[in-house]
């Protein structure tokens, strides 16, 4: 079964900015609530995370790019919120978690989570021409320059409120995001000028870490965890997150339409292969959690986000008729018929296993939906 990709597009993008701008959208204290229960009703979890705040920020400027503003006043108190109350103001950088109220909480030093406000403040700044934002990503990035940067390349995942980084803490994931953040400040800054060839040469250096110790030649997989010196943790190494595969595949793809200057697209091609073939369950046609490096699954339980993924991956290859059943997939599977909300979690049989709405997860949707559109 396939849906119309135009359809979707359009279907799924209004259901996201309303929950954005009307359900997750905190009026009280300014940002955004970090869950939502079935009944789209916000649940006091005791903290906001930045990268949360910075992820419905994207939604709510990638929204108004495509025409619908409806979402600007809540982006405007967002932006405020992120600012004044997740920057920290004396060392820099950005706080890991602060409380609902915007109070002080978890002062720590997240990778992933500045990425995700790196990537934020380019789309605010392409949809709203939002005060400092492009100044303020490079602070920020002068900042982990200064302070995270590991031996061998890249950046340690985490550090103290101090700025110390946890040595043993390498791995893939926050590279990623901080790469599609590094693009999206290319085309923020525009293409072209002194500032759009700085992010892009940060670009290129993560993708140079991509090749040197992320991805798996042999398997055509990629590695998730490391040891220090970017050598694979014999304990969690082995495992593939399919959804991953997808992302990167897609990632590595839209660095080359940007111009960047390592070739990539043998790397993009073997991990779409690999996410395609030993990444998608054989009776389901879900994509399980995790698996092995042969394709055995190791966590057959199966995530929304890695099919929005799968759609984006399957446009950038070319192949819009797996898109389309991956949107179907999306549509039957994992979107509520009944409330504008989704299933963020199923077990192999499809049964729901968490109806929960984690603020993290539009992001995703949303630039699925959002491609699915120039497609469709």
């Amino acid at each position: 079964m396939s849906v119309r990709l135009a359809d979707f597009s359009r279907c799924t993008r209004a259901r996201l900015l309303a929950l954005c701008r009307d359900r997750f959208a905190d009026p009280v204290h300014g940002g955004f609530h970090e869950r939502l229960d079935a009944a789209l009703a916000p649940l006091p979890l005791g903290r906001k995370r930045t990268m949360v705040q910075a992820r419905q920020l994207y939604v709510l400027a990638h929204a108004a790019l495509l025409g619908d503003r409806s979402g600007t006043e809540a982006a405007e108190r967002g932006y405020a919120f992120l600012r004044r109350c997740c920057w920290d103001g004396q060392r820099g950088g950005w706080h890991f978690a602060v409380t609902p109220e915007g109070g002080p909480l978890e002062p720590t030093r997240d990778l992933y989570a500045h990425a995700f406000v790196l990537f934020a403040l380019a789309w605010l700044h392409r949809a709203f021409a939002a005060p400092g934002a492009l100044a303020l990503a490079e602070e920020t990035m002068a900042v982990l320059r200064a302070r995270l940067a590991a031996p061998g390349g890249g950046f340690y995942a985490t550090a103290s409120a101090a700025w110390e980084p946890d040595r043993a803490a390498l791995a893939q994931n926050p590279h990623m995001h901080l790469l599609e953040a590094m693009l999206a400040l290319h085309e923020a800054s525009g293409a072209g000028g002194s500032g759009a060839d700085a992010w892009l040469a940060e670009a290129d250096a993560l993708v140079r870490l991509f090749k040197a110790h992320l991805f798996e030649p042999v398997t055509g997989t990629l590695r998730e965890v490391f040891a220090p010196g970017w050598r694979l943790d014999p304990e969690r190494g082995g495992r593939v997150e399919p959804g991953h595969q997808f992302e990167w595949s897609w990632l590595l793809r839209r660095y080359a339409a940007a111009g960047g200057h390592e070739p990539v697209a043998e790397e993009a091609a073997r991990l779409y292969a690999f996410a395609t073939r030993a990444g998608l369950d054989p009776q389901t046609g879900g994509i399980p959690d995790e698996v092995a490096p042969d394709g055995a699954p190791l966590q057959p339980t199966r995530r929304i986000w890695p099919v929005a993924e799968a759609l984006k991956a399957s446009l950038a290859a070319g192949e819009e008729a797996r898109a389309e059943g991956f949107a179907a997939q999306l549509e039957h599977a994992f979107l509520r018929p009944d409330t504008p909300g989704w299933y963020e979690r199923l077990a192999r049989d499809g049964t729901p296993v968490m109806t929960e709405l984690p603020a993290s997860t539009p992001y995703h949707l949303f630039f699925a939906a959002a491609e699915a559109g120039e497609e469709g």
